[in-house]
């Protein structure tokens, strides 16, 4: 019988709107998966392992990173050898990507239409953390874009809304842990509560009927 080649879906252009206020088609969301919640599973590791919040944090992170992994774009291993070759880790580093972004969403910055300024801006705020002035102007090779279906196959599975919700989350994800890491959550309190400060009141049955 002969082979029939199934036909992909290209996704919606880059910044378009996805029907939802105020969020745009995401031009790259594997690899800003990937590095997002590489990135927090490297926060994560700061933490005591007998942290309640980080066993549940790190099982549900590595949980979608397998995942967004397991749904690769046509080119993946090509891709994978270029970077080798190249002298580069196979994982693009969540400062790779600050660096790319931060010329794409300048140049957002410039559109005329004042929803894309405004995306490009609050996008910023994510990155700015992890961007450090290039030593030279070396234009990062990203990987092929996913199809139309693969981005739905992730999305059925995270469960969580469409792609660019799921990046957002995972931004939220990585904030949270940097906060527990500054707060050291897991020491003890400065002011030790008084016995049963914090036990909530209770209903008792009546001891006796009344007169």
């Amino acid at each position: 019988m002969r082979a029939t080649l199934r036909l992909l879906t290209p996704r919606l252009q880059a910044f378009t709107p996805t029907g939802l206020a105020g969020v745009l088609t995401h031009p790259h969301p594997r690899p800003v998966l990937i590095a997002l919640y590489n990135q927090t599973l490297e926060v994560l590791k700061t933490l005591p392992q007998h942290s309640v919040y980080r066993q549940s944090a790190e099982n549900l992170t590595k949980h979608r990173l397998s995942i967004v992994e397991a749904v690769a774009p046509p080119g993946a291993k090509g891709y994978l050898n270029e970077r080798k070759a190249d002298g580069k880790p196979e994982k693009v580093h969540i400062s790779e990507l600050a660096i790319h972004f931060q010329k794409t969403l300048s140049e957002l910055n410039e559109d005329l239409y004042e929803g894309n300024k405004k995306y490009a801006r609050e996008q910023w705020e994510h990155w700015k953390q992890f961007y450090e002035e290039p030593e030279q102007d070396n234009q990062l090779l990203l990987e092929e874009e996913l199809s139309a279906e693969q981005v739905e196959e992730i999305e059925a599975k995270v469960g969580e809304g469409l792609i660019e919700e799921i990046i957002e989350e995972g931004w939220s994800e990585l904030k949270c842990a940097e906060a527990m890491k500054e707060s050291q959550v897991w020491e003890p309190l400065e002011v030790v509560p008084e016995e049963g400060q914090w036990v909530a009141f209770e209903r008792t049955p009546a001891t006796g009927a009344s007169a």
